[in-house]
């Protein structure tokens, strides 16, 4: 998740356009893109299943957690500025402890955790 919100961060206009533009590419280059996206989700998607099955995550629906984990990535591209608020770096690890709760996951440093400090 860390490493989607960077890229997501540091590309925001190629990001922006690549996943807000795709109906506007032409056949062969849409189906390209859309076969890579869906390898994309399909990777994040059996993380989390491994993950659940592991008995380390527990969400009901690893499609549909994929599918969240995923659209606060590409929803970066949109908002984020450098000289804002938080770093790139900030902003992944809060994205990264926001995409554990998600999936259910037992995290050290989350609140609630056993561990009131939070990244800042």
């Amino acid at each position: 998740m860390e490493a989607h919100i960077r890229y997501h961060a540091r590309h925001r206009l190629e990001a922006f356009v690549g996943n807000r533009e795709i109906a506007g590419l032409v056949q062969p280059d849409q189906d390209r893109l859309l076969q890579r996206r869906s390898v994309y989700e399909r990777r994040f998607r059996e993380l989390i299943e491994q993950g659940a099955a592991d008995g380390a995550f527990h969400v009901r629906s690893a499609r549909i957690a994929s599918y969240s984990i995923l659209d606060m990535g590409i929803g970066v591209a949109g908002w984020f500025h450098e000289d804002g608020e938080y770093s790139v770096d900030q902003l992944a690890y809060q994205y990264g402890d926001i995409a554990l709760r998600i999936v259910g996951a037992r995290h050290p440093g989350l609140p609630g955790d056993g561990d009131a400090t939070e990244h800042a």
